[in-house]
């Protein structure tokens, strides 16, 4: 699959169809230049947008740029930190570094959608894109996330 034929599910929240729109837009049939998405300015319409890189010998995932948002729905990611930091543990690391890593090497964006269960029985919705951006030779990612109030969902 190329990266312009990647499509979102119906069910995708309109910020991220737009912000895939916008992704699209840059990209012109290839991944975008980074230097196209500052993430300063982008965030005042996409407020968790961050930039993710890779770093050290092992090449692990780290935080290059993040929004300035008043809650984050997982740890606050921090700029120059590690990725696997900021998100909630067990089972959820795992997959979303996997996810990271295959959009990195295969220059696919990748939708994400997941549900929790809070205390109270309230729940939440979460959507998640991760699209891949050129950096000189090699690449790094731009990932925007949506909480969905679920009562407005579907």
């Amino acid at each position: 699959m190329s990266s312009d034929t990647f499509q979102l599910p119906d069910s995708a929240p309109e910020r991220i169809r737009d912000f895939h729109a916008l992704w699209l837009a840059k990209a012109s049939g290839d991944v975008p230049d980074a230097l196209d998405f500052d993430v300063g300015v982008l965030s005042a319409q996409y407020p968790l947008l961050a930039r993710i890189g890779t770093a050290g010998a092992g090449s692990e995932l780290v935080w290059r740029d993040v929004a300035e948002a008043d809650h984050w729905p997982f740890g606050t990611p921090v700029k120059g930190r590690p990725v696997a930091e900021s998100v909630p543990p067990l089972m959820s690391v795992t997959r979303a570094i996997n996810s990271f890593e295959e959009t990195l090497a295969s220059g696919v964006p990748d939708y994400f959608e997941t549900t929790s269960w809070l205390y109270g029985g309230r729940t939440s919705l979460m959507a998640r894109l991760v699209a891949p951006l050129a950096v000189g030779d090699g690449r790094e990612l731009i990932a925007l996330w949506e909480v969905i109030d679920p009562t407005k969902a579907g």
